[in-house]
């Protein structure tokens, strides 16, 4: 069975910081009027305009398209001058990859960056050197659009009743259904009913394909 990895908060801690990202950007440009942490953690999953919609209606900030698309911006030019650095694998990802290239295992990671915003983490995770990477050139392409996970399937020719998806959001879920694949959720107790199965963590989705790898040949 070919395993796709989403990225964000799937394989890497970006949760907390680009709910820290969003909140700053929306206090920049929202003033007085802002959102609470809460909220941005709690809809943090969600595509970036979808939730600042949320976000403006439930807290009546008014914003205009332009003004969520400047939030937008200033969140990614936080995320180059400050956070960047402190992007990291979850305990158990690094493990995880490395067994699977070990016991060739086919898999590959499908992910919402466009180019750019891959060359920005590149430095930091090196992640070209240890899987084959999709990613999504637009917006448009946003998950649950089921773009790279299609493009994940053809990369590494798997057929699509031997393929899960393993991700952290209800739209990684919905991206899956879209593409004809199984679904395997991490790190997000909303998804313990959807899918196939569920794990409070990578490492302990490591843990069982470790068990069980026989099944992912």
């Amino acid at each position: 069975m070919a395993i796709i990895f989403d990225l964000d908060g799937t394989l890497i801690n970006s949760f907390n910081i680009h709910s820290e990202l969003i909140k700053e950007a929306i206090d920049r440009i929202a003033g007085k009027k802002s959102v609470p942490m809460q909220f941005i953690q709690k809809n943090i999953r969600f595509p970036s305009k979808k939730m600042l919609g949320m976000a403006s209606q439930k807290y009546d900030l008014n914003l205009t398209n332009k003004q969520m698309e400047n939030i937008i911006k200033l969140k990614d030019k936080f995320f180059t001058e400050k956070y960047i650095k402190r992007i990291k694998f979850y305990p158990g990802a690094l493990q995880l990859i490395k067994f699977l290239k070990n016991k060739k295992i086919d898999f590959c990671i499908a992910t919402s960056m466009n180019d750019e915003e891959l060359d920005k983490v590149e430095p930091y995770l090196n992640l070209h050197s240890l899987a084959k990477i999709v990613n999504s050139p637009a917006l448009k392409y946003e998950k649950p659009n089921p773009y790279v996970i299609n493009k994940a399937i053809k990369l590494i020719k798997a057929k699509r009743k031997k393929a899960v998806y393993v991700g952290d959001a209800e739209t990684d879920y919905k991206a899956s259904l879209n593409a004809g694949i199984k679904f395997i959720g991490v790190n997000n107790p909303k998804l313990k009913p959807l899918g196939e199965r569920y794990f409070k963590d990578i490492k302990s989705f490591l843990l069982f394909v470790k068990k069980n790898y026989l099944d992912f040949l």
